[in-house]
């Protein structure tokens, strides 16, 4: 918004511009990858029709979960996430310890996921 006020531009963007705006980017995607792969005869033409059709597919794919995005799933233990994240940080440092860390981790779900099970429903 700040962009908008410095060059003069009014900002009357609505509140909700995200969703439509992801489906006519995934559109593009999906349309500039049919073009490259079937116009184009290079390698690059068909590495760029292959990254745009991922790219394209995974905002599709956004654009259709964006209502269940926007509202947290409270069954969700928060330390689930923190679990997971530290994992990967793990794995992405040593790839080796995959069978010590998964199960660790599963674990650790598991009695995150019973103890949550134990307090009752999540308020709110």
């Amino acid at each position: 918004m700040f962009l908008f006020a410095h060059f003069g531009m009014s900002a009357t963007l609505p509140s909700n511009f995200r969703r439509p705006l992801l489906l006519i980017v995934a559109i593009a995607l999906l349309i500039g990858s049919a073009t490259a792969w079937w116009l184009g005869g290079e390698s690059s033409s068909k590495f760029a029709a292959a990254a745009m059709g991922r790219i394209g597919l995974v905002l599709a794919a956004l654009w259709l979960a964006w209502p269940s995005l926007r509202r947290p799933a409270r069954w969700f233990p928060p330390a689930v996430a923190v679990i997971g994240v530290i994992s990967l940080m793990v794995l992405a440092a040593q790839p080796r310890l995959i069978f010590a860390v998964v199960p660790a981790a599963a674990t650790l779900i598991s009695i995150t996921m019973m103890i949550r099970g134990f307090r009752g429903p999540p308020k709110g």
